[in-house]
């Protein structure tokens, strides 16, 4: 449920969210029999008190917009006309006419701290088995054909009703690509937009893996410096004073900054989309693990400010399984004919029987529910790694990042994560991940930096990791 309360207005934060929601309902963006998260869900995931909701709740069942029913829920009653649309709703709704239808994680007995790595012992395989056979089972001989490069129908519209319920993002069906992961969708935009330039401005630091895939793409990574709201856009700014290099893109992720985690606000989120019309380039947002935030109201998309100029990629592998294989991205109109081909003619088609389940996941609640409980058990280590830094270097330590996602980073005040540090806290059974290695200029400024990946850590095994950290590096 996309709802950002207004806690400086005179009107209640439970008038809000009932407003939000009756209106919801009347513009038709939630349907007849719709399920709503519980009063205990939404509350945890909007910050505010459980009897907030209860009490807006309980006043959409008063008037008929909701109704509940023991065991089932509460959802949207039957019977509401819609009365209005509103434009970026209407758009969200058109269709085309023919568009209805490593290394390992762990190693033996070391602990890896390293980012962006699922517990997947708490991966909902009964569940999805069951689905992948009855879908496998029930889906006409047709299915089984060759399907169209952007994807499966089902599972482009599935992904679009869920990024606006997640994410408030309204997008047509048709604007959304599957792709096999976020890496290929990644290389799919470089080889598209290498005709319009061959530099691509990149926070630095950056992911290594995001630059290896532009570089192979045959284009050029300079990097933009990050501070403590995310990517520097004055810097930018600048270049457009200078001779204008060819730029195919600026890739950012504005929503947790990797890998130091900082949010991107409105003013720079602007100043980059202004940038970008300047240079009739594309900004490519990397929404890689926003669904995970811990702390204060969800943040919003770079690509509600112009669809048209920004390209978002996301996917499922930080929030349900690597080994699926399954992201998406949203692309212009202007693109969608040269996607196509390039898809077409880089695998023909992404996993179609994957799609076709995750379709049926999706709309069953199935990925918002394995969402909600992975973001209780991420919180609850989330809250033990902050717990075991404080009680093992106290003020030796300070944090950044922690807001949101599966890692944060410790900047340990005169430690420089040198590859003797490293190799020594390998050999002693811990692996570390020092932030200067991302660094695009490696000019130190994060010697002092490493990241810590918890996510797939049991919390003996975060306790255990920090205590050969502090022995090793004698604090």
């Amino acid at each position: 449920m996309w709802f950002v309360p207004d806690r400086m207005s005179e009107i209640p934060v439970s008038r809000q969210l009932y407003e939000k929601i009756k209106f919801l309902i009347l513009s038709g963006d939630l349907c007849e029999r719709e399920k709503l998260p519980s009063s205990r869900a939404l509350g945890k995931d909007l910050d505010i008190a459980r009897s907030t909701v209860l009490e807006a709740y309980d006043q959409l069942i008063a008037e008929g917009y909701l109704e509940t029913r023991q065991g089932s829920g509460t959802r949207v009653a039957r019977g509401i006309v819609v009365m209005s649309r509103t434009p970026a709703a209407a758009t969200a709704a058109r269709t085309g006419p023919d568009e209805r239808h490593t290394d390992k994680e762990q190693n033996g007995d070391h602990i890896s701290f390293r980012s962006g790595i699922p517990d997947l012992e708490a991966f909902p395989k009964r569940e999805w088995a069951k689905i992948y056979a009855r879908v496998s089972e029930s889906l006409p001989s047709a299915c089984f054909r060759y399907c169209d490069p952007e994807g499966v129908w089902d599972l482009r519209e599935a992904i679009a009703a869920y990024l606006f319920r997640m994410r408030g993002i309204r997008v047509s069906p048709h604007r959304v690509m599957i792709t096999s992961g976020s890496t290929q969708g990644l290389s799919l935009v470089a080889r598209l937009l290498r005709k319009k330039g061959d530099v691509v401005f990149v926070e630095d630091p950056a992911h290594t893996g995001m630059a290896a895939v532009v570089n192979r793409a045959g284009l050029r990574v300079q990097g933009i410096g990050v501070d403590g709201q995310g990517m520097d856009v004055s810097a930018l700014q600048k270049i457009l004073s200078t001779p204008k290099p060819d730029v195919a893109f600026v890739y950012t992720t504005p929503s947790h900054q990797y890998p130091l985690g900082a949010i991107l606000p409105i003013q720079r989120r602007q100043a980059l989309v202004r940038f970008a019309r300047e240079m009739s380039c594309a900004v490519v947002e990397d929404d890689y693990d926003s669904e995970f935030r811990y702390e204060g109201a969800p943040t919003s998309a770079l690509y509600e400010l112009d669809p048209e100029m920004v390209i978002y990629l996301g996917s499922f592998s930080k929030i349900f399984a690597p080994a699926l294989r399954l992201g998406f991205a949203l692309i212009p109109e202007s693109m969608l004919d040269d996607w196509k081909r390039e898809k077409k003619y880089m695998d023909v088609h992404t996993d179609a029987l994957s799609q076709y389940a995750l379709a049926a996941f999706i709309r069953q609640g199935g990925l918002e529910r394995h969402i909600w409980k992975m973001k209780k058990i991420y919180a609850r280590k989330r809250s033990h790694l902050l717990q075991c830094l404080a009680k093992n270097f106290g003020m030796a330590v300070t944090v950044k990042g922690q807001a949101t996602g599966l890692h944060l980073v410790a900047n340990f005040s005169g430690i420089v994560f040198t590859d003797a540090v490293t190799e020594t806290l390998y050999g002693k059974g811990v692996k570390v991940y020092p932030v200067e290695r991302y660094s695009l200029s490696g000019d130190g400024s994060h010697a002092h930096e490493i990241i810590l990946g918890y996510s797939h850590l049991t919390h003996e095994e975060i306790s255990r990791g920090l205590e050969v950290i502090k022995k090793t590096l004698c604090l």
